[in-house]
């Protein structure tokens, strides 16, 4: 056998074998965004997770309880390059939650609009009847925060 074909033949394992660990690793890095307080981010509709014909159109973010009420999912819609990036969530009262954003980074995003499940666990003092999420959508220097409050719904 050539020398110089094995080495040829090991460089190539030795690249693909890098090329294939750099891809897993960033497959795993959109797990959850830097910064995100989520246990876990989903491109698209969290399995499990069902949208009404209304919610599915976008026009507003939607909250659902999960596992039993102990995560909540939060569907939000944009970018599937950069999507939002939840920051903090608070317990207001035992019915109102409070769950910011991240300002959106200046980095190039797809012109997409697509959703995103952010999964998040429930924080202690939610009650057990009707919760309605506030979500603070952050914005840049010199431009408004928007905030929308929606119910949480089963």
């Amino acid at each position: 056998m050539n020398p110089s074909a094995v080495n040829a033949s090991s460089r190539f394992r030795i690249v693909a074998a890098v090329s294939i660990a750099a891809s897993i690793a960033l497959v795993l890095a959109g797990c959850s965004p830097a910064g995100s307080i989520a246990t876990e981010t989903v491109p698209g509709v969290a399995p499990g997770v069902t949208l009404t014909d209304d919610e599915i159109l976008g026009a507003s973010p939607v909250a659902v309880w999960t596992d039993d009420r102990a995560t909540l999912t939060v569907i939000t819609w944009g970018s599937s390059g950069c999507p939002s990036v939840p920051r903090s969530l608070e317990v207001a009262t035992d019915s109102v939650l409070v769950l910011r954003f991240a300002a959106p980074t200046d980095q190039v995003c797809t012109a997409d609009f697509a959703p995103t499940s952010h999964v998040l666990t429930t924080p202690a003092g939610v009650g057990s009847g009707a919760v309605t999420a506030e979500m603070i959508f952050e914005a840049r220097p010199g431009e408004d925060s928007q905030a929308i409050t929606v119910p949480v719904r089963d």
